[in-house]
């Protein structure tokens, strides 16, 4: 974790000093915040909780996130896009000090959207979790599915988006408690002049197999980013900070995210 951080903080160093940048690079990732584009991105998500447990204990999870777009006939996309957790580090509850590190359950989204029309575009499809962790306590033990919708609204000004995904358990270990799960991720990025930007996205998640007063999970915050190019490869990094304002008993108190995302423009 300490090494991505330096990495990105030297990346960040490097995009705020150059002089010269490629108006098209440019272009192709301010298109890369929408996440309709018909664009190749891979974004590397570090997210490190802090407060976790009665010990205020430090959790941390890599969310590397292929989006992979493929076109369809009569102007249709398939946006593809996968989070796949790795490394993720969780505290080991009751156990004395330390944590368990692995890979975690990978979640995939399907979209299907039609020809852009105006500002508005729309996407829908599957979102499926499959029981990936390699250990009990970095995953659900349950293959998950359900349904997933995108909206986005875009105009040079600004990007407004809202992720939604609901899933539930259909297979897996018999002896691991059922999944249902509801998930909002609204998107916002302001665009300010040299490629720099505002942006929030908090994901809200809700436990609907869990007590009431245990359900939800609502992060709230956001931060700023810088898209800039290495060489003729346009890319983008973020850091955001968000505070748990609703937790269940022993969740976080606050998320500090770092992203570093590579664009790859199609053709």
């Amino acid at each position: 974790m300490r090494c991505l951080s330096l990495a990105i903080v030297g990346l960040t160093f490097c995009a705020a000093t150059a002089e010269a940048q490629d108006s098209g690079g440019a272009d192709v990732a301010k298109q890369a915040q929408n996440p309709l584009a018909n664009i190749i991105s891979v974004p590397l998500q570090s997210n490190t909780d802090f407060g976790l447990g009665p010990r205020e204990e430090t959790g941390f999870t890599l969310n590397i996130q292929p989006i992979i777009p493929m076109s369809l006939p009569a102007g249709w996309t398939l946006i593809n896009r996968a989070i796949v957790p790795l490394p993720k580090m969780v505290p080991t509850a009751g156990q004395g000090i330390g944590s368990t590190t692995g890979l975690g359950d990978i979640t995939l989204m399907n979209w299907f959207s039609p020809l852009p029309r105006g500002s508005f575009t729309w996407g829908v499809g599957p979102v499926t979790v499959w029981p990936t962790a390699t250990d009990d306590v970095l995953g659900a033990d349950k293959f998950s599915i359900g349904p997933s919708a995108v909206l986005v609204y875009s105009n040079p000004k600004f990007i407004a988006a809202s992720v939604i995904n609901a899933w539930w358990s259909v297979g897996g270990d018999s002896d691991a408690p059922d999944v249902g799960i509801f998930y909002w991720q609204p998107i916002f990025t302001y665009f300010l002049p040299n490629r720099w930007y505002l942006t929030t996205a908090p994901v809200l998640l809700a436990d609907l197999k869990a007590e009431s007063d245990q359900r939800w999970i609502v992060p709230l915050g956001g931060g700023f980013g810088k898209m800039f190019n290495v060489g003729n490869l346009p890319m983008d990094i973020t850091a955001q900070a968000y505070s748990y304002v609703v937790a269940p008993d022993g969740g976080p108190s606050w998320m500090f995210r770092l992203q570093l995302k590579f664009i790859f423009p199609k053709g």
